[in-house]
């Protein structure tokens, strides 16, 4: 009679022939998938995020591709009667440079949707990719895939905020968005977040506050501002702006959570109204929010 013992290791023999048979097949189809083919049939990726890339690190890699070859065949996508890159623009480069005629690839099958999608990725592996270079990956996929956001951030391995936060860039005016397709080094997510929300805040009076903003950025490009200063700086060349007016213009700010405008604050110098979107809200938050308004009534009046 075969004992217990026996019979797990029996299967535990027939598991590894399967998972080893598994990578022998696996092996196989990536060899039949890889091929040589000629550099001049390869077309650029029109979903690249990338703006700029470092003439010495092609070079570098150049250097070490005519040393010890090729280790990662570069990814694409049949189209038509040519290919599109999907992954690996560096190496093509440094192949260029090296005046090479062809290229190992490995043929992918991928839609639209899911070239930009892998181009973002791979761009997302290497650290000096910047964030206006991210958010141009992001702005080239398709709307269903940015729908859902935290599943779109998971698949990406990033975090759901900082998603919103790269998105802040298309709220730029284009003279701002032309300048960071030069320089996209120019502006972080973050300045870019506090710009949208400069922008949002005086949506009523859009045109004074985009011509302060485009004010401030011309002192940035003059490295007369810190690029995180950006923002408080509009605010204060639209202010100054409003001074000098007779009339007096309401000023909206909007609140904003989890990347969505929740409610607003209106003030139109007589009168202060807060809005907030919420169905629930317990008896000893609205006491809390009662005797906050209170305060600052009390401290506003003991400036008169």
């Amino acid at each position: 009679m075969v004992s217990n013992k026996e019979l797990l290791a029996k299967k535990l023999q027939q598991n590894s022939q399967k998972h080893q048979q598994a990578q022998r097949e696996l092996i196989q189809d990536l060899k039949e998938l890889k091929r040589s083919v000629l550099i001049s049939d390869i077309n650029p990726s029109p979903y690249q995020p990338r703006k700029l890339f470092d003439d010495n690190e092609i070079q570098q890699l150049a250097e070490s591709i005519e040393s010890i070859g090729l280790l990662q065949p570069i990814s694409v996508r049949r189209v038509k009667d040519s290919y599109q890159l999907i992954a690996g623009e560096r190496r093509l480069r440094a192949h260029q440079k090296l005046n090479k005629q062809t290229i190992e690839v490995i043929v992918i099958d991928a839609s639209d949707e899911d070239a930009a999608l892998f181009t973002l990725a791979e761009n997302l592996k290497r650290e000096d990719l910047n964030d206006y270079e991210i958010y141009v990956g992001l702005s080239a996929l398709h709307d269903d895939l940015k729908k859902n956001k935290q599943k779109l951030a998971k698949s990406l391995g990033m975090i759901r905020e900082d998603m919103y936060k790269y998105l802040s860039y298309e709220k730029m005016p284009i003279e701002i968005l032309q300048e960071l397709d030069r320089q996209p080094a120019l502006m972080s997510r973050t300045a870019a977040t506090a710009v949208k929300k400069f922008l949002s805040d005086h949506d009523a009076q859009a045109e004074n506050a985009k011509k302060a903003l485009l004010t401030a950025w011309e002192k940035l490009l003059k490295n007369e501002v810190e690029q995180t200063k950006l923002a408080a700086l509009a605010e204060k060349i639209l202010v100054a702006k409003v001074n000098k007016q007779p009339v007096k213009n309401s000023i909206v700010h909007k609140i904003e959570h989890d990347g969505k405008v929740a409610g607003n604050i209106k003030f139109d110098h007589k009168m202060l109204k807060v809005s907030l979107k919420i169905e629930n809200l317990a008896e000893d938050k609205i006491q809390q929010l009662e005797d906050f308004l209170r305060t600052l009534l009390i401290e506003e009046n003991e400036k008169v």
